[in-house]
């Protein structure tokens, strides 16, 4: 069993708009936005459906699609970074980088999506000896998950905080902790703590204040990703694939649930919780949708087999839902879009609920995806050495 937290408050995004750029060495953060914007370009493009994304021609929707803007990845230590995923909150999209390979470097973004004008970027964090694999924000703090190089740290994996007062990046009070395992694979922040997993002999740890003190933690192998709703708080694990429920104000462990899926090493298996249900990207599985309630599997999206591309590079590897509506991460495959039959916010319990694949979505350049969010409005593609892509739906 989980130890209780002490719950907290949550504030709106507030802060002085002008924090000078700094570095303590390890960090470097740039706030200057003249030169951060030269990382973006405004598209302003009209974004199709392709049918199946199998080239059969594109197809008339109940919404529309428009690509605002680009965002190149950032640069560090000469190396350009890749887009690993993205939180969205408050009008504000943040977004982490990792380095591929051995070598251990890291960034943060954070980008303002502007209703009246056009996106623009804020403020940047560059991290000399840590992969950034996750983000997450709550109460003008920006947290994230990743692993060191650093040899001072008997285990790689670390969480680590920095303070964003109106979406400006300030070393003041950042922090960072180490975690049990190799990599630190998902962070969740909330008024009632930060919630966080390692993969391999890691687990789930849970986390409070700006300090990340450790109040409790659950063994669990291979765990993935984190999410959680007033009720519920999961964990998704693969090899094989599976979700660990604990209930969210008591912290007790409920019930684990078995899917088919998430099967291969290392690999990155999402979670959203909807409506008492439990949204997973599968991996090899595709998309599961899973009742909470009682493990029940009320609804499927097949994993995407797209000829000329070896099907290792196009699992399923996150998905984001709002309302009827659900994009899919499927690596070099692209970004999927569904439509369910019932709006997915609602607890429709053991209802069986059909989820139609409406196409991909046809981007004249787009990287393997790693990570997809998306909040009704807005969707914000966390697109590898792609970098970022920032698109608005209108129904």
């Amino acid at each position: 069993m989980l130890l209780a937290l002490t719950a907290g408050c949550q504030e709106q995004i507030t802060g002085p708009e002008e924090i000078p750029d700094e570095t303590d060495g390890r960090i470097t953060i740039t706030n200057d936005e003249t030169v951060l914007n030269d990382r973006v370009t405004i598209t302003d493009e009209d974004i199709s459906v392709e049918e199946s994304g199998l080239g059969k021609g594109t197809r008339t929707m109940a919404f529309s699609l428009k690509m605002l803007a680009e965002i190149k990845p950032p640069v560090g230590n000469n190396q350009t970074l890749q887009a690993t995923s993205v939180a969205l909150v408050g009008g504000f999209a943040y977004v982490s980088y990792m380095m591929i390979g051995e070598a251990a470097i890291g960034g943060v973004d954070v980008v303002q999506l502007k209703s009246g004008s056009n996106p623009s970027l804020r403020s940047q964090a560059i991290f000399a000896d840590t992969d950034i694999i996750s983000v997450s924000y709550d109460d003008n703090k920006v947290y994230f998950a990743g692993a060191t190089s650093n040899p001072m740290f008997e285990y790689p994996a670390v969480v680590e905080v920095i303070n964003a007062p109106g979406g400006k990046l300030s070393l003041e009070k950042s922090f960072r902790r180490q975690l049990k395992s190799y990599a630190a694979t998902s962070i969740a922040a909330g008024s009632s703590g930060i919630y966080a997993t390692t993969g391999n002999t890691g687990g789930l740890f849970v986390m409070a204040g700006d300090t990340l003190t450790i109040q409790s933690e659950a063994p669990l192998d291979d765990a993935r990703w984190v999410g959680y709703d007033n009720t519920y708080l999961v964990v998704v694990q693969g090899t094989p694939g599976r979700i660990a429920v604990y209930n969210k104000a008591s912290l007790a462990y409920l019930s684990t649930y078995n899917f088919d899926g998430a099967s291969i090493a290392e690999s990155k298996s999402t979670i959203q919780i909807i409506g008492g249900k439990a949204l997973i990207a599968a991996g090899d599985g595709g998309v599961v949708l899973m009742n909470l309630t009682t493990g029940a599997i009320v609804g499927s999206i097949p994993r995407t087999i797209v000829a000329g591309l070896d099907p290792s590079v196009t699992v399923t590897n996150a998905v984001a839902a709002s309302g009827k509506y659900v994009f899919i991460s499927n690596g070099e495959a692209g970004v999927y879009v569904a439509e369910s039959s019932h709006d997915l916010g609602q607890n429709t319990g053991g209802i069986p609920i059909t989820l139609n694949v409406l196409g991909k979505l046809k981007f004249s350049n787009l990287q393997s995806v790693n990570h997809v969010a998306f909040d009704g409005s807005d969707l914000v593609i966390a697109s590898g050495l792609g970098g970022v892509k920032i698109v608005r739906m209108t129904l």
